[in-house]
């Protein structure tokens, strides 16, 4: 879809809300804006390398839709003499405004956006997460201090009163509220289908387990352009080895192995890792393909952005990373200390931050790599916020 086909969007909460802070520019002007934003990011990462051996190319842009892509929301609570709002800051980050309803949400979002909304959550301030499962079933996440927490699980009716509408988990470590005994507790994290991903040229849905808390990309939209936003990436390379970083709960992973690669997939997060091999299995036992994913895909578990545990990466036909904010950081250090010849032929790079990802682009580039295509996947419009979906070929022996 064309940025210059988008109608613009319609919210009451126009210049009030923080969430869509670019409402008021015309569609056109904001697709225009972000790639400009990536280009000045690029020029002052490149600023002191051969500008003949670090142009960025031309810059893709896939316009999905003016709104309505959330399946996951993060809202804030506050109560200010007795009244409580919920909903995200206001553009002077004073107060939170109160979202009654929101033009980013999907319809069922907003549904349990109006479910969670008839409960009074007496607090003084939290914060909470809203998730509809591809199923449509509701979830929610409580982020609260552990004096509330104890305070409503003593009370419970508040708790009861999500639990008939959703599942419920509560706190940093995203425990499950269970009964037992009669009472209200927190019982360990559960893992449950509440995301999915794409797999082969059907986008054929396959299951994303984790948790009502876990990353994962905020709609099922806006991941199926994403997902094959990176699919155009790499499907004209012949499968083989591929190692990824930052596999999370296997967003991209089932993808790759579905497409033929065999992967090497490093994640830092524990439940996560658990979460990609329920999805392998799930992916298997529901005969989503003929091939059995999980014996295409290794998980290795640990903190690979530091050097004393580094990632296996000589020899491979595809690198594909998704990294935090952050960027790369020292999951690198591994590629530098190989001969030329025995780094990756091709990297696919997918960022949530451009000046990171322009960062990692020099490096890359030191190396030998250049970039070939670029793409911004907007899946957060009307704000300055979007995707890159890029890659990267090996063409010259390169240094750092």
């Amino acid at each position: 879809m064309g940025s210059d086909s988008l109608t613009q969007l319609q919210c009451v909460l126009a210049g009030k809300c923080s969430g869509c802070s670019w409402i008021d520019i015309p569609y056109w002007r904001q697709a225009e804006q972000k790639k400009s934003a990536l280009r000045s990011q690029w020029l002052l990462a490149h600023q002191h390398q051969d500008p003949t051996t670090c142009e960025l190319p031309p810059v893709e842009f896939c316009a999905i839709a003016p709104g309505g892509l959330r399946d996951r929301a993060d809202l804030s609570i506050q109560r200010t003499n007795g009244r409580s709002a919920l909903g995200l800051f206001a553009t002077d980050a004073h107060h939170i405004v109160d979202m009654r309803d929101c033009a980013q949400m999907s319809a069922s979002l907003q549904d349990l956006l109006q479910a969670f909304r008839a409960v009074d959550i007496p607090v003084e301030r939290g914060s909470v997460r809203l998730r509809v499962s591809p199923r449509g079933e509701f979830g929610v996440w409580l982020d609260l201090a552990n004096v509330d927490v104890k305070r409503l699980l003593d009370e419970r009716n508040t708790l009861d009163a999500l639990r008939a509408f959703s599942a419920v988990e509560i706190g940093q470590r995203r425990k499950t509220l269970i009964e037992h005994d009669g009472r209200l507790k927190l019982g360990e994290p559960q893992l449950k289908p509440w995301f999915e991903t794409y797999l082969g040229d059907n986008a054929v849905p396959a299951e994303i387990w984790t948790t009502i808390g876990g990353f994962t990309q905020p709609g099922f939209t806006a991941n199926r352009a994403l997902i094959q936003a990176a699919r155009g990436m790499w499907k004209d390379l012949s499968a083989g080895r591929a190692a990824e970083f930052g596999a999370g709960s296997g967003n991209f992973t089932l993808p790759l192995a579905a497409d033929g690669f065999e992967v090497d997939a490093y994640e830092l997060d524990a439940l996560a890792c658990e979460g990609l091999r329920r999805g392998l299995e799930a992916t298997d036992l529901h005969g989503v393909l003929n091939t059995a994913l999980r014996e295409r895909v290794t998980i290795h578990q640990g903190d690979f952005q530091r050097s004393q545990k580094q990632a296996r990466l000589e020899g491979l036909r595809l690198l594909f990373v998704d990294p935090p904010r952050s960027g790369l950081k020292e999951f690198l250090n591994p590629l530098i200390a190989l001969n030329p010849a025995d780094r990756p032929e091709h990297i696919v790079y997918v960022s949530c931050f451009a000046e990171s990802f322009c960062l990692d682009a020099a490096r890359l580039n030191a190396l030998g790599y250049r970039a070939t295509r670029v793409m911004l996947v907007d899946q957060f419009p009307q704000s300055p916020h979007f995707e890159i979906v890029s890659r990267f070929d090996r063409i010259s022996r390169g240094r750092i």
